[in-house]
């Protein structure tokens, strides 16, 4: 082999490193966007889980607040009820008494 065909092979060499390593670096950028694609897919999976997790339990708690308001709605307006029904009640009483004790300083 003479001087000349061994720089030939060199020269072969070095574009066949440099081709690989093109390809090599080709192919890490090419795995570590996939990597961020995976990784932002997985990301935006568990915070849309999340988002539903968190939605479902608001709901829940929604319900038992609306629930629990039902309860005392009612029993305030049975309460009310009650006391508009012994107002009423006491009303004719309260009446009378204001007559006879009118009547009775009338009287006097």
């Amino acid at each position: 082999m003479g001087k000349a065909e061994i720089l030939h092979q060199i020269k072969v060499a070095e574009e066949q490193v440099r081709k690989m390593t093109r390809e090599a670096e080709d192919r890490r950028k090419q795995l570590q966007a996939e990597g961020k694609r995976l990784a932002m897919q997985r990301v935006e999976g568990a915070e849309a889980a999340l988002r539903k997790q968190l939605d479902s339990k608001v709901a829940e708690a929604q319900r038992q607040v609306e629930g629990r308001k039902k309860v005392l709605l009612d029993e305030g307006a049975k309460k009310a009820a009650a006391l508009a029904s012994t107002a009423k009640r006491r009303m004719a009483d309260t009446k009378a008494f204001v007559v006879s004790e009118f009547e009775r300083a009338v009287d006097a």
